[in-house]
């Protein structure tokens, strides 16, 4: 946990390694999650905890998604961890607002604390080159934490709960073609119009989102 190292590759990158290390960023992001939480309820009068409905879909590939758009697109275009830095600092703040509810006491502050020690964590592991696994780790915790909630009957489950759950799909696959077209171009030259059509197809389904009036 030396602040020294939070911007450098991790030592070791085995598979193993790397997922004991992610349980433990995610373990520390819990604990900000929780101590935030309690202290948003205690201090903001009328807090609620913001609630959204989640659905499996939505769950998988919000890691695809995010990790594409903050991370593996912006290491794999700069190499530079402190733009990853910047954008990590911006995929944190996204989540305060989580809810769609610019208010005070709407804000998700325990997700924002949440994100923070993660941040960390999948920042190292793209500049130790396994991109792949921030991807996978991230979809695989959001599967694993809402079948949890749902088992526990914290929040119902569904496949699919509308037409965003499917925009957020395409848009990350499209990301993730993104990131792999980026990935490719390091070791060989890649037609940039190739790009045209993933970047088109997120462009239209932000359109269509924005038009049917759905806020993300």
């Amino acid at each position: 946990m030396n602040p020294k190292t939070w911007l450098k590759p991790f030592q070791r990158s085995s598979v193993f390694y790397l997922l004991k290390m992610g349980l433990f960023y995610q373990g520390l992001g819990l604990i900000l999650m929780y101590v935030g939480s309690f202290f948003a309820t205690s201090v903001i009068s009328d807090y609620e905890i913001p609630q959204f409905p989640v659905s499996v879909s939505l769950a998988l590939s919000s890691g695809l998604l995010e990790e594409s758009i903050f991370f593996g697109i912006p290491y794999y275009m700069t190499g530079s961890p402190h733009i990853l830095l910047g954008s990590g600092i911006v995929w944190s703040i996204a989540h305060l607002f989580s809810s769609g509810i610019f208010s005070l006491d709407a804000l998700s502050y325990g997700g924002f604390l949440f994100t923070i020690p993660y941040m960390f964590f999948t920042i190292r592991v793209w500049i130790s080159k396994k991109g792949w696994f921030a991807i996978v780790f991230h979809s695989a915790w959001n599967f694993a934490l809402l079948s949890i909630y749902c088992m526990l009957g914290l929040r119902q489950c569904s496949v699919f709960n509308d037409v965003t759950d499917v925009l957020n799909l395409i848009m990350a696959v499209s990301a993730g073609t993104i990131v792999y077209l980026t990935h490719t171009n390091k070791k060989k030259d890649v037609n940039r119009f190739l790009y045209l059509v993933p970047v088109t197809v997120i462009l239209i389904a932000i359109a269509i989102l924005f038009s049917t009036e759905i806020t993300f």
